[in-house]
């Protein structure tokens, strides 16, 4: 047991030993590694310096490895055992050759292979992005639908550190009418910005420039009229006295709890036998092209204001099928709520000015209608009561009422809307005029069954359907007044039918909230920086860089299969190269007797074999990476011909990094340590005497 321990106590005291031999024997092999390059590389220089006037860098390469080669005192030069190894394999010429050819089509297959996946990626990406496509973000709307993309943000977003530049887009689809023929076409607002960071471009006609983007209601004419300035406060009465108000035919108006549209939805108010009383007052603007002659600004904040009603009224909510039902309070009555509603759906009765009260809240005190505080109420007063059993036949005449019972046994009254046809919208008019230009898709232009050229200066009439949310206040779409547009330009895009217009004149329906946002960050590195906090906000953003990362795992398995295909042809070449040192090891075995009788150590002998081994090696892998890169430019220029002879461009379907070719001369010289190792090893133990006598 003692003598267990001694032994134990001798290998740990030997282990650092083991551990500087290791390290020893690794940075022998690196010194070795790196004077057999610079070497190879000086011998390169050599040959073209003549030539290339490389004289200045093959002394460089001298005085460097001099300086690595610090042979001790009985040592051979590693620079010597190189030039030994290489005398050899002159010796061998065509056995050599024969050996660095099969690892160079080894090689030459990798790298031919994997340079296809790599120029097959690159024009992929190229169709699918340019550069400062991967810089940029297209920011939308989430599941919060209380979320709004305006002034507001664009301001906040502009604030992060690493955006450098925000774009807003109002996409909307049109009607638009050419030649007796009506289409619905998408249409753009843009602006210069825009244009630029998308790369449109323009095959006919003029460049696109901004008209009117910064244009707000109120600034300005309108329609060539000088508008008047009135300050006021929210809240305050447009004009004095209450008025019994309804909705124009079977129109649906969204109730509000303030005169604000970002305030609560409570429900929607329909038309009622008899009206409802209600005032009018300020609120927020909601711009929907009454062309008024008045531009009226809060005093706090000097904001845009637009008049609303202030009201009583019932409350009904709409399902997906577009049926109206009541909302009901807990004691089954319908609710009935103090709100308000945008003015511009609403028409006052024939001579019902009731000039006995001068505010709304005078008129629910006297007649007892319940809370004058603008909050909600549980159920009807009487007077409301009667009123809306007044109405029960003019609802009856505006509505099929169905009674049906749900899986609870609860009875529920749906009124559905009857064959009658309802007073359609007001279309909306520009608060201004609208530019009239349009910059249309060439694929537009062949669906008119024009050119390029013959569609400049056409003009079609044009009237935008605006989606819900765009225009503040605004529910469900609206369709704007029909306007002609003239065409500007032509875009180059064959696949696709739209057109461009100026965003100026989506802000002269009304339009404040954008339809989507473009974000141009500093730096691609930056972009997913700024999309975690967008995102944090609650908006969804999309990027190019995701389809990028999806192309680029696509083709990064493909490069490993292709790879592996090449790595086969290797694997033979390097069992050619395995059996050319072991032959050449048995036909030198009494040259190795006489280098160990003259006083060569073990290891210089089994440097010689290695430095034979990776010459061989990463001359393969020169050749191999030359073999390769000129069948990838033969394939390209071959489809380049054929492109070309059919109309389209050049194709580069080759292309090899930087990195992947240190990569392969990495590969080639282990090819070289790995193929020579046992070799090597297998000439250091042969026999000085044995040798000397083999035949």
């Amino acid at each position: 047991m003692l003598v267990n321990l001694l032994t134990g106590i001798n290998k740990v005291r030997s282990t650092p030993t083991i551990v500087k031999a290791v390290l020893m024997t690794i940075w022998s092999y690196v010194v070795f590694i790196l004077l057999l390059f610079l070497y190879l590389f000086k011998k390169m220089c050599d040959r073209c310096g003549r030539i290339l006037g490389m004289k200045r860098v093959s002394g460089g390469c001298n005085i460097l490895m001099r300086r690595i080669d610090r042979s001790g005192g009985g040592q051979v030069s590693r620079l010597y055992m190189v030039e030994l190894a290489l005398k050899n394999l002159r010796a061998k010429k065509v056995r050599a050759m024969v050996t660095i050819g099969g690892v160079a089509v080894g090689v030459g297959a990798i790298v031919f292979l994997v340079s296809l996946g790599y120029g097959l990626e690159r024009m992929v990406i190229s169709k699918v992005a340019r550069l400062d496509e991967l810089k940029m973000l297209d920011v939308g709307l989430g599941e919060v639908s209380s979320l709004k993309m305006n002034d507001e943000f664009i301001k906040k977003i502009s604030e992060i550190g690493d955006v450098d530049e925000v774009i807003p887009v109002v996409g909307m689809v049109s009607k638009v009418r050419f030649r007796n023929s009506v289409s619905d076409i998408m249409a753009f607002g843009v602006d210069q910005r825009y244009i630029k960071a998308v790369g449109v471009k323009m095959i006919s006609g003029t460049e696109f420039k901004d008209k009117d983007i910064g244009y707000k209601i109120g600034e300005g004419t309108v329609a060539g009229v000088s508008q008047e300035m009135i300050k006021v406060n929210v809240g305050d009465r447009v004009i004095e006295g209450i008025y019994r108000l309804n909705t124009v035919g079977g129109e649906k108006l969204s109730v509000f709890e303030k005169c604000d549209s970002s305030s609560e939805n409570l429900g929607y108010m329909m038309r009622v036998e008899g009206g409802v009383v209600g005032e009018k007052v300020w609120g927020e603007s909601y711009h929907l092209g009454s062309n008024s002659q008045k531009y009226v600004e809060d005093v706090v904040s000097g904001k845009e204001l637009s008049p609303w009603v202030r009201l009583k009224t019932s409350l009904w909510q709409v399902d997906d099928s577009d049926t109206a039902i009541p909302i009901l309070d807990d004691s089954g009555a319908q609710r009935w709520v103090i709100g308000c509603v945008r003015d511009n759906g609403l028409k006052e009765e024939d001579g019902e000015e009731l000039t006995s009260f001068k505010t709304l809240n005078e008129y629910l005190v006297g007649v007892g209608g319940g809370s004058v505080l603008g909050e909600s109420t549980s159920s009807a007063s009487p007077s409301a009561m009667a009123a809306a059993s007044a109405s029960d036949s003019a609802v009856a005449k505006l509505f099929d009422v169905v009674v049906a019972t749900d899986s609870a046994g609860v009875e529920w009254v749906e009124l559905k809307k009857t064959g009658e046809s309802a007073k359609p919208k007001e279309d909306l008019v520009f608060n201004d005029l609208p530019s009239g230009e349009a910059y249309v898709s060439s694929g537009l232009v062949k669906m008119f069954g024009m050119d390029k050229q013959s569609i400049l200066g056409q003009k079609f009439g044009v009237s935008y359907i605006i989606p819900d949310g765009l225009i503040p206040g605004s529910s469900g779409r609206t369709q704007s007044q029909e306007t002609d547009y003239t065409v500007k330009a032509v875009v180059d895009d064959d696949a696709s039918n739209y057109y461009y217009f100026q965003i100026g004149d989506a802000k002269k329906l009304g339009v404040k909230n954008y339809s989507q946002i473009k974000v141009l960050t500093k730096d691609q590195g930056k972009v997913l920086g700024v999309r975690k906090s967008i995102e944090s906000s609650g908006f969804r953003t999309m990027s190019t860089l995701d389809t990028v990362a999806q192309i680029e795992n696509l083709f990064g398995t493909l490069r490993l299969l292709l790879g592996f295909l090449g790595t086969i042809a290797l694997a033979v070449a390097s069992l050619g190269m395995f059996n050319t040192m072991t032959v050449s090891l048995l036909e030198r075995t009494r040259e190795v007797g006489v280098m160990k009788a003259m006083g060569m150590q073990i290891a210089e002998v089994r440097e010689l074999f290695l430095a034979e081994s990776m010459i061989m090696g990463v001359g393969g892998g020169v050749m191999g990476i030359l073999l390769g890169y000129l069948g990838g430019r033969l394939l390209s220029l071959i489809l380049s011909s054929v492109s070309m002879f059919k109309g389209q461009g050049l194709i580069d379907i080759s292309y090899i990094p930087l990195f992947f070719v240190t990569f392969i001369l990495t590969i080639s010289f282990v090819v070289g340590i790995v193929t020579g190792w046992y070799p090597s090893k297998r000439a250091t133990k042969i026999s000085a005497l044995n040798a000397l006598r083999y035949e």
